[in-house]
């Protein structure tokens, strides 16, 4: 087990977070740590499966090739996240993983990690719940899409990329966008002019100052708020 495992969010998670001392070196056996640059990509769309993957920091985008030869970024993916799990029923990837920030991320090959969960029939039950909290996320995240509106879903995304800066915790109320206005568009299904026009009424309300892709959270609460009203 290496020294970062203590602190693994993914171990913190619910479906390792029962885990025996023995199990999680085991599972420190299994998956080997890596560091990636920003944009560096992890497994591309029709690729041959080998590998499930944890991130430890940083973010990575999942993003899906279009009929018009365009790519759309299907899902943002926050420290303490599994995924790459196809791997464990299919030959290939349907998506492309691609590293938005510098990470710190660990693999596992298919066959150890399915023999993890054949020797630990707990942590395999764990996973089905886990599968099943997926199915359900997907469900929110399909009906945030259809009910909530342009404040909330910007309100919301900001907050998950806020509560992600764990690497620099000093400081806490500012980040730097990973990610284009067009691609936030794309995430959040907004027009791009509408993204634009959200932040500018944000700014306007004094709730955060925005300099290019550095923005500066001024009143968490609101924020808050607006993610939810």
């Amino acid at each position: 087990m290496g020294p970062a495992c203590s602190d693994c969010p993914v171990l913190k998670g619910m479906l390792f977070r029962g885990l025996t001392h023995e199990q999680i070196q085991r599972l420190g056996c299994i998956f080997r740590p890596g560091r990636y640059r920003r944009n560096q990509i992890l497994f591309f769309e029709g690729g041959t499966a080998h590998h499930v993957f944890a991130l430890h920091t940083g973010l990575v985008k999942i993003v899906k090739s279009l009929e018009n030869g365009k790519e759309r970024i299907t899902r943002v993916l926050f420290p303490g996240e599994l995924f790459g799990l196809e791997a464990l029923t299919e030959a290939t990837y349907p998506l492309t993983a691609v590293t938005l920030r510098d990470c710190e991320i660990c693999a596992a090959s298919r066959e150890d990690f399915l023999e993890f969960l054949h020797a630990n029939p707990d942590v395999a039950l764990g996973m089905i719940r886990f599968l099943v909290g997926e199915v359900a996320r997907v469900r929110t995240q399909v009906t945030d899409m259809s009910f909530k509106d342009a404040r909330m879903k910007v309100a919301t995304l900001l907050l998950s990329l806020l509560r992600s800066e764990i690497e620099e915790p000093v400081k806490a109320h500012s980040l730097v966008l990973p990610f284009s206005r067009q691609e936030i568009s794309e995430i959040l299904e907004l027009s791009p002019e509408t993204v634009s026009r959200t932040l500018s009424t944000f700014r306007r309300e004094q709730v955060l100052e925005a300099r290019g892709r550095r923005v500066s959270i001024q009143d968490v609460d609101k924020l808050e708020s607006a993610a939810h009203r």
